[in-house]
């Protein structure tokens, strides 16, 4: 299409305003006569354009330099784009690495108008030195020129280089506040995803640095703390990057405050993820646990394998720490150096930390070392192990349980029908399709063999509420009376392809039965408790009258011994 040398030259003002080149302009005109089905002309669309991007047409000698855009008025794209407003958060000198592999110190802040707010990223050193000078902070009101519009995690931002200048106003945008810096708690931020926060509260938990393999082969780091608010409520906290290594110098108990952490909302939870703009301040410094211990064990728990593809191997420990009992988790290489040791023995072990579930853990840097026995071996008595289990595993009401291993006591009301066999590749552990005896994995492609996984599921009821319980691999075994290759077996003789079996013939006997269930618990939006069974046995009333009785003593009666049973 040709254009008359007068709407050229309105065209070139227009791209020259707003940093765009001329045929950008000539796109937006262009797009406009198309969606106006030519009910608007090439003029009437350039003025259209124009007043989107708040620039006047008349040919004046007025540069672009001294025409202010509204940060509403910022689209991509533009490249000499003069903005002013009030510096509403300063997010200060960051550092980080550039594209020649060194590392390079950036600004950010947020400015405000009365239109809207943006995100400003300053890469020269001059906005960096005016920011150390404190010249550049909260509150103060700016123009800056020859700036850069983009898209940034989809949001518009505002670029400034070495061509970009920053001129300190002396007034202006007074009914404009910084932004208030008022810590939230975890019931505030759950309808603030994606947004940065401040958040305040205890350290409960600190999980060691680990790391993974991103998409493109590089090697991340990352760490977590579990974190309590002043309310009681608990959230996860994950450090990335440089910040996971602040983790080490955290001590459980310290009162921290975390400034600018980014809210992230999973299927089921909450979380706060730190970001470049992320700060830890330690408002009050807790005692902390030991990280390295001594400690006497005292029972063995059978030795597990968690994971697919890659499974890791670990062993549960009972032990006495300073006369008190708890639970020890060592991982790999370590549960074969106790692997032949035989209760009660003592260890040197760590560093340590305290896991979500509430039991310690070896850290993956941590040793153990064998100091020798220190009685009789205890092992063979059998309230040795009936102790270990109630430490490492809560009893509790299903209707008020919490996350963590716990113990519930109720009534089978539901089996399902059908005892299932999943397939998993033995290379990245997904899930594969079964098609004509060939497997397929989505990211493997097809593969000579896979990995079985077989599984069931219960309902228990104990009359304060219900859990899914969910048994896998040798528990789900132990249920059905046969081995996961019976159920393939059986299955392809049903002609079944999906690897499935009925469980008619274990509902009879477990239908209303009452058991003791214990496992890895969490709590679901829907109000049920899932539970991943570790250990299911039958309710021996005898040992549960017990049991009240024991709690009725220790809670009502303690010290009066009105109370006896059949063992004194």
């Amino acid at each position: 299409m040709e254009y008359s040398e007068e709407f050229m030259r309105k065209v070139e003002l227009v791209a020259s305003k707003a940093g765009l080149s001329i045929e950008e302009v000539l796109q937006r005109i262009e797009q406009y006569v198309q969606e106006m089905k030519g009910l608007v002309k090439p003029d009437g669309a350039l003025s259209l354009v124009a007043n989107e991007l708040g620039i006047s047409l008349s040919l004046s000698s007025e540069t672009p330099s001294q025409l202010v855009i509204k940060i509403s008025r910022l689209v991509p794209g533009m490249r000499k784009a003069t903005v002013q407003g009030k510096i509403v958060r300063m997010y200060g000198v960051l550092e980080y690495v550039n594209r020649s592999g060194e590392l390079s110190e950036r600004v950010e802040f947020k400015l405000a108008d009365e239109t809207g707010l943006i995100d400003v990223i300053a890469w020269s050193k001059s906005v960096v030195e005016m920011v150390r000078r404190g010249e550049l902070k909260e509150g103060v009101v700016i123009r800056v020129s020859n700036a850069r519009v983009s898209e940034r995690f989809g949001k518009i931002t505002l670029h400034l280089d070495s061509s970009s200048d920053i001129e300190i106003l002396a007034s202006g945008y007074e009914d404009i506040k910084v932004l208030e810096r008022k810590p939230l708690k975890i019931s505030e931020i759950y309808d603030k995803e994606g947004q940065e926060i401040d958040f305040r509260g205890t350290i409960l938990s600190i999980f060691p640095v680990s790391e993974f393999t991103r998409e493109d082969g590089s090697i991340g780091k990352r760490s977590s703390l579990l974190v309590e608010d002043e309310e009681g409520d608990t959230i996860r906290v994950v450090l990335w990057g440089n910040k996971a290594k602040m983790s080490d110098e955290l001590t459980e108990g310290s009162i921290i405050l975390f400034e600018n952490i980014r809210v992230v909302v999973r299927e089921e939870s909450v979380e706060l993820h730190s970001t470049p703009h992320t700060k830890l301040r330690i408002i009050k410094e807790g005692k902390g646990e030991k990280r390295e211990i001594e400690a006497n064990v005292l029972y063995k728990f059978p030795i597990e394998e968690i994971g697919i593809a890659k499974k890791k191997v670990f062993l549960d420990l009972l032990v006495e720490i300073d006369g008190e009992l708890d639970i020890l988790r060592i991982w790999d290489d370590w549960v074969n150096l106790l692997k032949e040791e035989k209760p009660p023995f003592k260890i040197k072990i760590g560093p340590i930390y305290r896991g979500e579930d509430g039991i310690l853990s070896l850290s993956k840097s941590g040793e153990v070392e064998v100091l020798g026995r220190i009685g009789e071996e205890v092992s063979l008595n059998p309230n040795i192990g009936k102790l270990a289990k109630k430490v490492k595993y809560r009893r509790m009401w299903i209707g008020e349980s919490s996350d963590g291993l716990r113990e519930f006591r109720g009534t089978i009301t539901y089996l399902s029908e059908l005892a299932k066999v999943s397939f998993y590749c033995p290379k990245c552990g997904s899930r594969v399709k079964s098609e004509y005896g060939h497997f397929y994995c989505p990211k493997c492609g097809e593969i000579e063999d896979a990995i079985p996984l077989l599984y069931l599921s219960f309902i228990l009821d104990d009359g304060t509420g219900v859990a899914r319980v969910i048994a896998f691999r040798e528990k789900a075994e132990s249920i059905l009376g046969m081995t996961t290759d019976d159920v393939i077996r059986r299955s392809n003789e049903l002609g079944e392809a999906t690897y499935s079996i009925p469980t008619e013939h274990v509902i009879p006997n477990l239908m209303g039965k009452e058991v003791i269930v214990r496992g890895r618990a969490t709590y679901l939006e829907s109000g049920i408790v899932k539970l991943i069974l570790d250990d299911i046995e039958d309710v021996i009333p005898e040992q549960e009258a017990r049991e009240l009785l024991r709690e009725i003593r220790e809670s009502w009666l303690s010290g009066s011994g009105k109370f006896e049973d059949n063992n004194g």
